[in-house]
């Protein structure tokens, strides 16, 4: 990861600035409204996510870039129901499923809350490189 991101800084301008952009080392909550019904089986995805992170401290402990601004973020992916967010959640994501009883769970919160989409919450976090 650490070489890509030298890569990357040759094809930089000497202004310019590179964009890294990808979820935290957190588990991914299934919600209905405000109530958590499980959590996302996320395989080797956290493990993913925490090397990206470390490959940029590692850049910037090399000197390759400087920190511009950092900021963390909720991502939000809705489903018209708990079934059309499994679906598309193993169709995208990669090595991702949701527990038989993470879907059970969210679809009886869905029985009791009319009019409220199943979600996903990912928490993100977007670093500007200089």
């Amino acid at each position: 990861m650490v070489d890509a991101l030298r890569r990357a800084r040759r094809l930089l301008t000497p202004d310019g600035l590179l964009l890294d952009l990808h979820p935290t080392a957190s588990n991914e909550t299934v919600e209905v409204g405000d109530r958590v019904t499980g959590f996302v089986d996320a395989g080797a995805a956290l493990r993913r996510h925490s090397a990206a992170s470390h490959a940029v401290e590692a850049a910037v402990f090399e000197e390759l870039f400087s920190i511009a601004a950092t900021r963390a973020f909720d991502f939000l992916t809705y489903g018209d129901s708990i079934e059309e967010l499994r679906d598309y959640i193993l169709e995208n994501w990669r090595d991702t499923t949701l527990a038989a009883d993470t879907v059970e769970r969210t679809r009886a919160a869905l029985a009791g809350a009319p009019g409220v989409r199943p979600r996903v919450r990912e928490h993100v976090q977007v670093t500007v490189l200089r």
